[in-house]
Order: C-alpha cells, then structure tokens, then sequence
C-alpha cells in the first residue's frame, strides 16, 4: 500500500491538477462575488424597468454552468478544464417572453385564485391519497380478523375432537364384553 502511495505522490499530474484545483478555486470565489453583483443589477433592472435585463440573463445562465464545469472539475468527476484553460461556456438565450396585461394577473386576488385552485387540487389529492390508506387499513385489519377466526374455530374443533375422544368407550365396552361378568 505505502508503495501504491508513493507512486502516487511522485505523478506529475496529480501535482498539476493541484494547481489547476487552486486556481479554480480562487476563480469560483470570485465568480460567487459576480454574481451576487448580477443578482443586485437584475433587482434593480426589474424594480425600474419591470422586467429583468436580457444581456444578464444570458450572462447569468453562462456563469452558472462556469460555475457547474468548475464544480465537477474540482470533484473530480471530469478532467475537462473550465475556463480560463477552456472557452468561456455560451449557450444560447432565450429572449424572455413579452408580458402581456391581459394575460397576467393584476391584482393579487386573481393571482391568490389561482394559487387557491390550485391548493384545493393539492388537497383533494391529499385526502384522496388518505381514504385509499384508511380503506387498505381497514381491509388488512378486517383480513387479519377473519385469520384470527379461522385460527379460533380450528382450535375450538381440536378441542372438541379430544373431547369427543376422551368421552368416547374403550373398543372392549362397545363389543358387549363389559355386560358378561368377570370370572373370578
């Protein structure tokens, strides 16, 4: 084993990965600060302009995925390098949907509507899912009684048996040999 260790220890690429794993570190670090700075200017965006900047929705999808490559590197769950050692990762954008006034909600109490359709569905389900475990219950429970039952009646008839056996008359007093007497 010490010789499995050492011949580790002396692999080029294990020391260069270290290296690599640091300096991703440090750039995951400040990837974080990025985006809590992202996070800040689409708030701002939104609250201003009523919906959120697409250059920072395009440029926040590309920093989570560098974020995700980073993280399966330093996982070693791949060997493929992230930027800056790789391109920087774009996906394509997708525009956000123009809002329409029609179609959403105004007000919160069409919107609360909605979420309390929606809270009735989730319940139903719920107290559905309820009656089918109450109803097994009751069948396993009904079931079991019936087994109980069967174990009780059988018992009651072995008894019954041993009983009827222990009343019954030797084999010699059915033959008629107990009237004749004894001989002395």
């Amino acid at each position: 084993m010490s010789g499995d260790i050492k011949r580790n220890a002396t692999r080029r690429s294990i020391w260069l990965r270290l290296v690599y794993m640091v300096v991703l570190i440090l750039a995951f670090n400040v990837a974080e600060l990025i985006t809590v700075a992202v996070v800040a200017f689409q708030f701002l965006a939104s609250l201003f302009t009523g919906q959120p900047n697409d250059q920072l929705i395009r440029f926040g999808r590309n920093l989570a995925r560098y974020l995700q490559q980073v993280t399966v590197f330093l996982t070693f769950a791949t060997e493929e390098k992230p930027f800056p050692f790789a391109p920087w990762p774009d996906e394509p954008h997708k525009k956000a949907p123009e809002k329409e006034d029609s179609k959403q909600p105004d007000d919160k109490s069409e919107a609360a509507g909605d979420s309390t359709e929606n809270d009735k569905a989730a319940e139903a389900r719920k107290a559905a899912e309820a009656r089918k475990a109450a109803e097994a219950r009751k069948a396993a429970k009904a079931k079991k009684a019936t087994e109980a039952k069967k174990v009780a009646e059988a018992k009651r008839a072995a008894e019954a048996d041993k009983a009827a056996e222990a009343n019954q008359p030797d084999a010699a007093d059915k033959t008629g040999d107990a009237d004749k007497p004894k001989d002395l």
